[in-house]
């Protein structure tokens, strides 16, 4: 009886915890060669830089060819990687929208990572974005980033901040945030890339 209810009671627990830590990651299916890279490069500051999403291909959600060259159109560029099935994720979405609308003329973009669509059109994911008016590029999953990226992130939301030639700047940030911290951070990376 005792040993039941301490099961039980481990359990209750450990289900708590998953839930208040984040969503968990649910990446899309199927896999192929993995051809994402992550190097190490001294910078100016003599701080490691790390191309966390490495070489990939992918589309975006309106069916657009993609790769790691999206990240040249901007000084700085905040990928946002989220799921069709993640509350606090689609709870942040309307205020990025706000916050890419802010900062699209200041060097800044935001880039969605939906991790649990694979393919361009999915409805859900488009409902998702139309109603969060979170009218930034969104990425579908496709191989190279479900064997790249996506294997490194456990949990969503999930965000990473990357500079024109794809290195991470600043640390990886999970879990949602308000509009007002993200300002704060994204000026943060702002000014680590802006001269």
């Amino acid at each position: 009886m005792r040993n039941k209810k301490a099961k039980s009671i481990t359990v209750l627990i450990l289900s708590l915890a998953l839930v208040l830590t984040a969503c968990g990651s649910k990446p899309a299916e199927g896999s192929t060669e993995n051809k994402a890279e992550e190097t190490t490069e001294e910078d100016g500051g003599g701080q490691a830089s790390k191309t966390v999403f490495g070489t990939f291909e992918s589309k975006t959600l309106d069916g657009e060819d993609v790769s790691q060259d999206i990240f040249s159109k901007a000084d700085l560029t905040m990928v946002n990687i989220w799921g069709t099935f993640c509350g606090p994720c689609i709870k942040e979405m309307p205020e990025l929208g706000e916050l890419s609308r802010q900062y699209a003329d200041k060097g800044v973009q935001i880039v969605g990572l939906i991790s649990d669509v694979s393919d361009p059109g999915d409805e859900t994911a488009e409902d998702i974005i139309s109603t969060a008016k979170a009218d930034y590029t969104h990425m579908v999953a496709s191989n190279d980033l479900q064997n790249g990226i996506l294997k490194e992130v456990y949990a969503v939301p999930a965000t990473y901040f990357v500079d024109k030639d794809g290195n991470q700047v600043g640390k990886a940030y999970p879990g949602a945030r308000d509009m007002d911290s993200w300002a704060k951070i994204i000026d943060e990376m702002l000014a680590e890339v802006q001269p």
